[in-house]
């Protein structure tokens, strides 16, 4: 029985080592967006916070000093959220670009399998075909000899005995 060896082996290798890479990538771009996503929930946390302490200090008595401070923390809070969203963003577009580039060789590896699949079920179909006609013939050799004895298959005691008449 000859041996299945897939044509485009090496390509497929090639293909999911690419697939490999462009995971890791996606991974790297999701842990990126995931860590700017942090960054955005925490500073908005931390303006949410200055909010209820502000509005809390407001109520007992007003301080010029402390209405500056909330001021200035308040516009710096909303300049930081606004550049993390940025970033946010910015990561969000990354990371679609990597799925789409690991989608991309996850289907390029899978139509190279697909193909090998073919492959081996018509090298399976060959090798059965070659199989049933070497079963076919030794069972056509088998008959014939049954039929038509051969004179080599004789031995003591097999011969024909003469007839008399």
């Amino acid at each position: 029985m000859r041996r299945f060896r897939f044509s485009l082996e090496t390509v497929l290798r090639v293909r999911r080592q690419a697939e490999e890479v462009r995971k890791r990538e996606l991974a790297a771009a999701q842990g990126l967006r995931d860590r700017a996503l942090m960054l955005l929930a925490a500073s908005e946390n931390d303006l949410k916070g200055m909010l209820l302490l502000h509005s809390r200090a407001r109520a007992e008595k007003v301080d010029l000093g402390r209405e500056a401070w909330f001021l200035a923390r308040n516009t710096g809070l909303q300049r930081e959220i606004s550049g993390f969203r940025t970033d946010l963003l910015a990561k969000e577009e990354a990371l679609a670009a990597a799925r789409g580039r690991a989608v991309e060789a996850s289907r390029e590896r899978l139509a190279l399998e697909n193909l090998e699949a073919r492959q081996l079920q018509e090298h399976q179909a060959l090798v059965n075909k070659e199989e049933q006609g070497l079963l076919d013939e030794l069972a056509q050799r088998s008959v014939s000899a049954f039929r038509f004895p051969d004179s080599s298959l004789s031995g003591p005691g097999l011969e024909p005995e003469p007839q008399s008449n």
